[in-house]
């Protein structure tokens, strides 16, 4: 049940003394600089092979292929028993056996405007970036900037889309007081390092984040990078904002854990990566409840791939989203986890363990022994709304497995008194399926997030927020 950590621990044990590598050169902000990584990179290129071995056993492209599965069931039979009873159940076993825990607000939360621009976007928008300060009553504190797009065209506070980004917040617009993202990117080719200052400002403008036609359409848009609030590489987590409530033995990654320790399993992680970012993301809308710009209480969580990943945790673990979409999120995301199709989730654990909690390691070679699936999961976000989002060619999200997790989380919401897809057929063309709270989109196209995906995400929340 073991075998995979007990064999990460194995390797890694054997590579002790080796010299740190904190790039020095680099003037960002500690946070934003993953420890260890010489000695990580090493013992990742000795596993390399066993992860080879993983791709080749549980890697599959061909639907013929896929073998027989069979769903858990809900058991609730009215909405008390489902909110008292079994929706704790399956949280809980969420946290534990996915994506770890999710510690609460700082103790102390601040806003400190950085810019505001009340003429943005042709006198269109305010633009307002600040930082959010996370301080604790023990002196721990940590920090991550936020940028803020308000439609000026509004009669009374918008509702607002939350989420982080992967290229850093002056890539997204062309405003030039947005301070450089103090984020990095790691290059797998490289193997190295680089500050998001390579790239300029407004280099990806109106396309992942296409504030201006949120603008047109009445929508406030918030969003941070993704590495601020924890760098996605194997040691990041010891960088994150749960520094604010772990010790850095909790922190630790599964291969820096002794083979005995693993063993007798007196340890495992209780966070991973997932969870640091959608706390991330309930710390933004922290903050705008104190922002008089926007309406905090319709507020939307966004997210694409790893990041639909973590926007579907916040949304689970925090209530005040009224709308969560996940946006091409894949293995461990939306699609059904007992599915063996696209990335499975013995290969999104091997080759990104970081971001999940260490217990995961224990059902990588059974899924089908988990206590829940992927539909149970979708199901603790009602009677909310959620939109999953997939596209025709990003098999390795497996859009089926997606829509069939939506589908069989139906039952939730019509415990409620609500309306499901409306139909069980996957969408043979790309479609918006649903009408009320529950919602599928399909469109044709590659992983990512286009200008077709957000109007699809426009048109539920006007439904969700009354915006017609």
């Amino acid at each position: 049940m073991k075998k995979t950590l007990i064999f990460t621990t194995a390797i890694i044990t054997i590579l002790t003394g080796c010299a740190m590598n904190e790039q020095a050169n680099y003037t960002y902000p500690e946070h934003c600089i993953p420890p260890d990584q010489e000695r990580a990179e090493m013992a990742l290129q000795f596993a390399q092979p066993y992860a080879a071995a993983v791709i080749y056993k549980y890697y599959n492209r061909d639907k013929n292929n896929i073998p027989p599965y069979t769903l858990p069931q809900f058991t609730s039979k009215s909405v008390k028993e489902w909110e008292e009873v079994e929706r704790p159940r399956i949280l809980k076993q969420v946290k534990e056996c996915f994506y770890g825990e999710m510690p609460p607000a700082p103790d102390f939360l601040e806003v400190e405007l950085l810019t505001q621009v009340n003429d943005a976007y042709e006198g269109t928008a305010i633009l307002k970036e600040f930082r959010i300060h996370c301080r604790m009553k023990n002196g721990k504190k940590f920090h991550f900037d936020t940028l803020l797009v308000v439609p000026k065209n509004t009669k009374t506070p918008p509702p607002v889309f939350v989420g982080l980004n992967f290229s850093g917040n002056h890539t997204y617009t062309k405003e030039p007081s947005v301070k450089i993202s103090r984020g990095m990117e790691f290059s797998t080719m490289e193997r190295k390092f680089y500050p998001l200052s390579k790239y300029q400002h407004g280099r990806f403008d109106n396309q992942t984040w296409n504030f201006r036609e949120a603008i047109k359409r009445g929508y406030a848009v918030a969003t941070a990078c993704y590495w601020e609030v924890c760098p996605d590489w194997w040691t990041g987590i010891k960088r994150s904002p749960f520094t604010l409530f772990y010790d850095e033995k909790a922190l630790r990654m599964d291969y820096e854990v002794s083979y005995r320790e693993a063993q007798i399993d007196t340890w495992t992680r209780p966070v991973g990566m997932i969870s640091a970012w959608a706390w991330g993301m309930s710390r933004i809308l922290d903050a705008l409840e104190k922002e008089p710009l926007v309406d905090a209480k319709r507020a939307a969580v966004i997210g694409h791939s790893r990041l639909g990943k973590a926007a579907l945790f916040a949304g689970v673990c925090d209530q005040r989203f009224k709308l969560v979409i996940s946006n091409n999120s894949g293995s461990c995301g939306a699609k059904l986890s007992r599915r063996k199709f696209g990335e499975t989730l013995p290969v999104s654990y091997w080759f990104h363990r970081m971001w999940y909690c260490g217990k995961l390691a224990w059902y990588v070679d059974s899924p089908e022994t988990l206590p829940f699936d992927q539909h149970m999961y979708l199901a603790l976000i009602a009677p909310r709304a959620l939109c999953v989002a997939s596209a025709t060619e990003d098999l390795h999200a497996d859009p089926e497995g997606e829509f069939l997790s939506t589908l069989n989380a139906e039952p939730i919401w019509k415990l409620y008194g609500m309306k499901g897809l409306g139909t069980d057929t996957m969408p043979a063309t790309p479609q918006t399926l649903g009408s009320e709270k529950l919602f599928y989109n399909l469109r044709e196209g590659k992983h990512a997030v286009t200008a077709r995906d957000w109007e699809c995400y426009y048109n539920v929340a006007d439904k969700v927020f009354n915006m017609k």
